[in-house]
């Protein structure tokens, strides 16, 4: 003979579990949609300067017109890992090189085209502007110049002079 008291202890349980859960993801509901609302039209350098703070999202900007949008550069973070998530996604349409926390970097010295990358990027936490430093890019002997390289280059004296 089956026991009666199982399926309503059964029912009480999952009555216990709604009248918890429901209240909290209705106020989790109600938190979000403010937040939306709050932040809806706001363009993405408005948004970043609320969710990063202002000197986060002045330090992209200057990153962003120093960096040409065809050109990759070195992402290295010394936070979290989510930093460089954050970072990479800021600097977008810019390709990134990833370089992680405590990684040796022995393929910057031996691939032909990461050797002429001339833009380093530190992440350097959530909300902490990153820094941008030049890094020393050259043609390694043998080596085809990287077609950011080309595009960067001054005219050369022949072409100014043409007509």
């Amino acid at each position: 003979m089956r026991s009666r008291w199982l399926p309503w202890v059964a029912a009480a349980l999952v009555a216990a579990n709604l009248a918890v859960a429901i209240p909290v993801g209705l106020h989790n509901t109600f938190l979000r949609l403010r937040a939306a609302v709050a932040t809806a039209g706001l363009g993405p350098r408005a948004m970043r300067a609320r969710v990063f703070g202002r000197s986060y999202t002045a330090a992209i900007e200057s990153i962003r017109r120093l960096i040409p949008p065809d050109e990759p550069y070195v992402l290295e973070g010394i936070g979290e890992p989510g930093d460089l998530v954050w970072v990479r996604c800021d600097l977008l349409p810019r390709r990134a090189v990833l370089i992680r926390p405590g990684e040796p970097a022995p393929r910057l010295l031996q691939d032909c085209l990461l050797r002429q990358l001339r833009w380093q990027v530190v992440a350097i936490g959530f909300g902490k502007p990153p820094l941008l430093l030049a890094r020393p890019a050259q043609v390694p002997a043998g080596c085809p110049r990287a077609p950011w390289l080309t595009a960067a280059a001054p005219p050369a004296p022949a072409e100014m002079a043409a007509p």
